[in-house]
């Protein structure tokens, strides 16, 4: 084991506080073992030996509390992580946020789309439909930005496909991040 992965893996501990979240732990953790270059038996090996040194806090008491032999398998591992740090109950409020989004009265274009898509990621099994994603952000947006939107699309955003709108807004996101900078 490299000093420097250990070194690269310690540097982003997950401590189990509830403004973490173990999503986006488990995708650093995922891209720091990928630069290894290890794959199959021996990734899931890997796995298992360093994710013990990507804990800390609660986190590290929650896995030592584990009964010997009960996590054998990189997935027992993953799958009781994520149902001790997010719960059903976070799930349910993640979901909620993503159904109920809207762009705050000030909030650009470019910073709510982030924030949507962060949403989306913070809750991988959502279980909306890509057509409801994309009808929810817009439902949610100011109506002035959806104005413009729609203009973009030269009418109604919800009469295009669904790449057809994520490509304008992606597009729209983009000019108003740009325009923003150079407000700056």
């Amino acid at each position: 084991m490299k000093p420097a992965l250990l070194q690269l893996i310690s540097s982003h501990q997950f401590s189990g506080l509830d403004h973490e979240d173990p999503h986006t732990h488990l995708y650093t953790f995922y891209e720091l073992c990928g630069s290894v270059g290890v794959l199959g038996a021996d990734e899931e090996a890997l796995f298992m030996r360093l994710f013990p040194f990507s804990l800390n806090g609660k986190a590290k008491a929650w896995l030592h509390s584990q009964p010997n032999q009960s996590l054998t398998t990189w997935r027992d591992v993953e799958t009781k992580f994520l149902a001790r740090f997010f719960p059903p109950s976070k799930n349910t409020e993640a979901r909620t946020a993503i159904a109920t989004f809207a762009q705050g009265a000030d909030e650009p274009l470019c910073e709510a789309w982030e924030r949507y898509k962060s949403l989306l990621r913070r809750c991988p099994n959502h279980g909306f439909e890509v057509e409801l994603q994309v009808q929810t952000f817009c439902n949610g947006l100011q109506p002035q930005t959806k104005m413009i939107l729609d203009a973009s699309f030269g009418g109604l955003v919800m009469f295009r496909t669904v790449e057809e709108a994520i490509t304008i807004i992606e597009f729209m996101a983009s000019t108003d991040f740009k325009s923003q900078s150079y407000a700056i």
